[in-house]
């Protein structure tokens, strides 16, 4: 997978945006729901503190 659709925005009526690796796959995986723009901002950040 190298390309991922995310949820809506920060408002349900924004259209959803793409997160995307030019070459190889991207280094998440999804094990449950569709992740939003927020969610990614809360996980990388998050994965700094480790």
């Amino acid at each position: 997978m190298n390309e991922l659709a995310l949820k809506y925005g920060c408002n349900p009526n924004q259209k959803p945006s793409r997160i995307y690796m030019e070459e190889g796959e991207l280094p998440i995986e999804v094990l449950n729901g569709r992740p939003g723009y927020i969610n990614f901002l809360d996980a990388l950040n998050g994965w700094q503190l480790v």
